[in-house]
């Protein structure tokens, strides 16, 4: 009841008001009081409309242009000397017209549109000011804004999956320039080792050398097969990882790792070693590329299809930079130098493997990482999407937030657009990993 009689009230208010307005004559228009305007008055600039808004919009999104009218409204001629902003953000704003100076004739006018693009998610505020010969108004100012809207965060998870056999033949260059660089590995491989031991896994690890010349080399192991149940397995490694540097100058990698896991070797001096259910990881440390006749595809394919599943198959390297090479000196004053490894790269690159460059003055993190590419684990998650803002990116393992940081944490790869993990922050078997990130919305 008190509604209706609410609206009742409100019904007659509006019915009075409007008759008390009827009965008045309508109010008195600019056009009707203003003065005419004469030739020889000075110029009077107008522009419409005296203000811009843009709103908000995801970063790097282009906004509909809106359009700036310049007229004259004067008796003379109206010359416009600049037209140009001012303000915080100028670089998310950009005016299109004719340019200034231009001069308009009495009652002539010129439009100008104006783009906004917001680059970052903040606030926007400028003036677009346009100065003139106007003896009242030299300079007009027609305020103009927007804002980077925020983006949306979006979520990604892994699952650190791994492989619970895996079958790791070595390749090493045992040729006059590689005894530093093995000494590197020797000195190191604990942290490889250790990785294995940790996850638990089933394995198998052998080593050959890339000397095809000598006949007692030629693919076959340089001694037992070093697995889980072998007592010291890092000893038991060491021992055969340290090959000297008197082998052969033509190192063929592909041609060794092809002899010591195909017929005849496979059968008679490598026996048990490769088993039909365990993942494949080859590893070639050389400072030389590849001199095998075949291509770095054509080994990947042969690589590949030693398993039904290709994806248990892997090919990593430490090895030269692309092109010319590398030089860096390890902490013992040893200069360590290698040739372009272009050909073990692109077959890392063919596989998922992991490469290394061998001008590093410590093994210590590539070991740790190649032994988890070996157990089919990996420190990289590549991202479906590129962050609009790192600043705001959380990564998490189980739950558990991991810092930004270098040496215990994630970086992002920009190249990759991924997450890299280093250090004890990289994610154990089974871990859960879930990064979340903004993701600058579509535009409109």
């Amino acid at each position: 009841m008190r509604a209706h009689l609410l609206a009742a009230l409100l019904l007659a208010g509006c019915a009075a008001d409007y008759d008390l307005h009827r009965e008045k004559d309508p109010p008195a228009t600019p056009e009707d009081t203003a003065e005419p305007v004469l030739p020889g008055d000075p110029p009077d600039i107008s522009v419409e409309p005296a203000s811009l808004s843009f709103g908000g919009l995801p970063k790097d999104c282009a906004a509909p242009p809106q359009i700036v009218t310049v007229s004259n409204q004067g008796g003379s001629d109206l010359v416009v000397d600049a037209v140009a902003f001012d303000g915080a953000g100028l670089s998310a704003f950009a005016v299109d017209g004719d340019g200034a100076p231009f001069t308009l004739a009495p009652g002539e006018g010129r439009a100008f549109s104006v783009a906004f693009t917001p680059n970052a998610t903040v606030e926007y505020a400028v003036e677009l000011e346009f100065s003139s010969n106007d003896p009242d108004e030299a300079l007009v100012e027609v305020p103009a804004g927007g804002f980077g809207a925020t983006d949306a965060i979006y979520e990604q998870s892994f699952i650190q999956e791994y492989y619970a056999e895996v079958d790791v033949l070595w390749v090493v260059d045992n040729s006059g320039s590689m005894s530093e660089e093995q000494g590197q590995v020797v000195a190191n491989f604990q942290d490889f080792i250790n990785e294995f031991i940790s996850l638990g896994l089933d394995y198998h690890m052998a080593v050959v050398t890339t000397d095809m010349d000598d006949p007692s080399q030629q693919g076959r192991f340089r001694g037992p097969v070093v697995s889980d149940s072998t007592a010291d397995p890092a000893a038991a490694f060491i021992a055969q990882i340290d090959q000297g540097s008197s082998g052969s100058g033509d190192e063929r990698g592909f041609d060794a790792a092809k002899a010591a896991l195909t017929e005849p070797l496979l059968s008679t001096d490598n026996a048990g070693f490769l088993r039909e259910d365990a993942a494949l990881s080859v590893i070639v440390l050389s400072d030389e590329n590849d001199f095998s006749a075949m291509s770095a595809g054509s080994f990947a394919t042969w690589a590949e299809g030693l398993k039904s599943d290709p994806e248990k198959v892997t090919f990593s390297a430490i090895c030269g930079d692309r092109g010319w090479g590398c030089q860096e000196f390890d902490f013992f004053g040893n200069t360590l130098s290698a040739s372009g490894g272009d050909k073990y790269i692109d077959a890392t690159a063919l596989t998922g493997g992991l490469w290394a460059s061998i001008c590093t003055s410590d093994y210590s993190e590539i070991l740790s990482f190649l032994s988890l590419t070996a157990a089919g684990m990996t420190v990289e998650f590549p991202l479906d999407f590129t962050p609009s803002n790192l600043g705001l990116m959380t990564v998490t393992v189980n739950g558990v937030e991991i810092p930004n940081d270098s040496q215990d944490g994630w970086t992002y790869a920009t190249g990759n657009n991924s997450v890299f993990f280093h250090g004890d922050s990289i994610p154990g078997p089974g871990d859960g990993v879930t990064v979340a990130y903004p993701v600058a919305g579509e535009c409109p």
